[in-house]
């Protein structure tokens, strides 16, 4: 009897994550410093483990060495989002 080989695992998601062009990457980069400086209410859109969602409020503060953004959505709430998952800014 001889032994079947079993088929090899699919990638989850990350085939499905949007590719973001340079362009748009230096678009969302300026948006995302004029809502920094300005103070600007913004909406930001995530890719995270296969599904978007999206956040609206003030930015706070940005770690470049981190990535990271800390978001106000009001209510004394806040999120820590990676700029590595952003997709999307309005």
């Amino acid at each position: 009897m001889s032994s079947v080989p079993k088929p090899p695992k699919k990638k989850k998601s990350a085939s499905n994550k949007p590719v973001l062009t340079e362009d748009k990457m230096i678009e969302l980069s300026e948006k995302l410093a004029d809502a920094l400086e300005f103070k600007n209410e913004i909406t930001i859109t995530t890719y995270n483990r296969g599904k978007y969602e999206k956040f609206t409020g003030v930015i706070q503060s940005a770690n470049p060495e981190t990535k990271m953004i800390t978001f106000d959505v009001g209510n004394f709430e806040h999120y820590k989002i990676s700029a590595n998952i952003i997709v999307d800014v309005e």
